[in-house]
């Protein structure tokens, strides 16, 4: 065995030549490395997680399927390195969800379906003691005080441990949560009451500009008619 790192950045060792027997004989290291770092952050986090299980039809195999306090499989973590289409990505979700089991898909590089499934784009450690890092995927609603139409208020991502963004996601303290535009991320439910509380004010607000507006054209006709 040697060790090396790949062009992500993953630490690993290789066969020089590689054994027919080896279990990773078709799975690229960085492939394995993800997998195994998602069980672990999945056990981590109190919850038994076991690498490669499929349902009994077989319409599912899971890189890492966790389960909850019952023993019931209701998260599977996937480490989607190879291409995928919108398409499929929905098609998997959905069958997951067929099963009651929700599932998140975790990527080293931007993908055209990350948007619109429950997802996390995450870096590999730069160098000895440094963590796995989620850049997106995690996201918190900012409203700039005193809470009014006028302050500022976004969804904004943030950055943090893969291991702190498992243990987020598998104790429910995050949500899968779908935009306006339907672009889907991680976030907690506060965040999101308080998205809802900005737009009710921002409808409120816009319906007393369009009520003002028309009262504006009432008076106008009336002046109108007098004038004649």
């Amino acid at each position: 065995m040697f060790a090396r790192i790949s062009p992500h950045r993953a630490r690993h060792f290789y066969h020089q030549v590689r054994p027919r027997d080896c279990a990773l004989a078709n799975e690229s290291p960085e492939h394995h490395l993800l997998k195994l770092e998602l069980a672990t952050a999945a056990r981590a986090a109190g919850f038994r997680a076991e690498l490669e299980v499929g349902n009994e039809a077989r319409t599912w195999r899971a890189d890492v399927l966790v389960f909850d306090r019952r023993d019931r499989p209701f998260m599977a973590l996937e480490a989607q390195l190879s291409p995928m289409t919108p398409q499929e990505a929905r098609m998997r979700t959905d069958r997951y969800a067929a099963d009651g089991v929700a599932v998140c898909w975790v990527v080293l590089e931007k993908r055209p379906w990350e948007r619109g499934v429950p997802s996390l784009r995450v870096a590999p450690p730069r160098g000895r003691g440094d963590a796995w890092t989620v850049r997106y995927g995690m996201a918190r609603y900012t409203w700039a005080g005193p809470r009014t139409v006028k302050t500022k208020a976004a969804w904004t991502h943030i950055s943090c441990s893969l291991d702190e963004a498992i243990r987020w996601i598998l104790q429910g303290r995050v949500h899968a949560h779908t935009g306006p535009d339907g672009t889907v991320w991680w976030t907690a439910r506060s965040y999101v009451q308080l998205a809802v509380v900005r737009a009710r004010l921002e409808a409120d607000a816009e319906a007393v500009m369009q009520e003002a507006a028309a009262e504006q054209r009432r008076q106008g006709r009336r002046a109108t008619g007098r004038c004649r």
